[in-house]
């Protein structure tokens, strides 16, 4: 078994660099840019709770106008009023090579109905704060009176992990804010040109993520031969007002039974209760390992 870190990555893994790359780029699409953790930090440690452990996000009432003001502007002749803005979320993604972060509002708009009977929707409007933009993956059902998803979000959100049969969101066990932030510090100790690593001062924690990583791999996955490498992917975090969560995802090559071509697993490792795990499934007609689509 050769488990590596990816301080040691050589040229014979940059196949292996782009495939996560890519990956990347799919799943994370709203803010792909060269963010700095320390926007993170900075955003992460205004979040702070009330006497009754809430988090109360900073008001920006700035910002809030202007959810509006694009609400009854991108929903015009159907949105009478958007006034009640409900901070929603906080989430970041860092990886090696792109960082991306964006946070979510719940909106409670009044509809325009010509039988003066008030009607009101719930819409959700998401803000990028490196690029200063706001966007909403919501469309107006003129049938149903109602907003939803639309296509493309749906068929994206489908592919996603379910994090909670992955024990990381809605868990018993939740971080504080100060362990995301001291994740984000740590990953600053592992920032190399611009090339971000698993902080290398943690390297007896990789040694025995690695091994959890292994094991699980082994014991999941019965076709699996070898491990020939263990990479870090990600890191994410999401912040609400009742519920926190961050977790990393690591990329494992591996040689399967009989089989001398590679095939890649995608693991999931909480730091705060130490549980790694997985959710691909193998496939004898794709030959190859895949996330199954959740409305399958």
């Amino acid at each position: 078994m050769n488990s590596i870190s990816i301080s040691k990555l050589g040229l014979l893994n940059v196949a292996l660099v782009l495939f996560f790359l890519l990956h990347f780029i799919e799943t994370n699409a709203q803010e792909g840019e060269f963010i700095k953790i320390e926007n993170f930090i900075y955003n992460t440690d205004r979040l702070k709770k009330n006497d009754k452990g809430v988090i109360i996000p900073q008001v920006d009432r700035s910002l809030n106008d202007r959810i509006e003001f694009f609400v009854e502007e991108t929903f015009l002749g159907i949105v009478e009023s958007s006034k009640n803005i409900i901070w929603q979320s906080y989430q970041t993604t860092t990886n090696p090579i792109l960082k991306s972060h964006h946070m979510t509002f719940t909106v409670r708009v009044s509809l325009l109905n010509k039988n003066q009977n008030k009607e009101f929707r719930y819409l959700e409007i998401g803000y990028l704060p490196r690029t200063d933009k706001l966007y909403t993956n919501y469309i107006w059902d003129k049938q149903k009176r109602k907003f939803r998803l639309d296509d493309n979000e749906m068929e994206r959100r489908s592919y996603l992990p379910n994090l909670s049969e992955l024990n990381i969101e809605n868990q018993d066990s939740k971080p504080v804010i100060d362990d995301l932030l001291l994740e984000y510090r740590a990953l600053l100790g592992g920032v190399n040109d611009n090339f971000i690593y698993f902080n290398q001062a943690k390297e007896d924690e990789l040694n025995s993520i690695n091994d959890r990583v292994s094991n699980l791999i082994l014991q999941q996955y019965p076709n699996v031969d070898l491990i020939m490498n263990i990479v870090f992917d990600s890191y994410h975090t999401f912040v609400s007002a009742y519920d926190v969560y961050h977790y990393y995802t690591f990329i494992v090559q591996v040689k399967l039974k009989g089989n001398s071509l590679p095939n890649f697993i995608e693991v999931f490792f909480n730091p705060t209760t130490g549980i790694v795990s997985s959710d691909f499934l193998w496939s004898n007609d794709r030959e190859t390992f895949y996330r199954p689509n959740q409305n399958e």
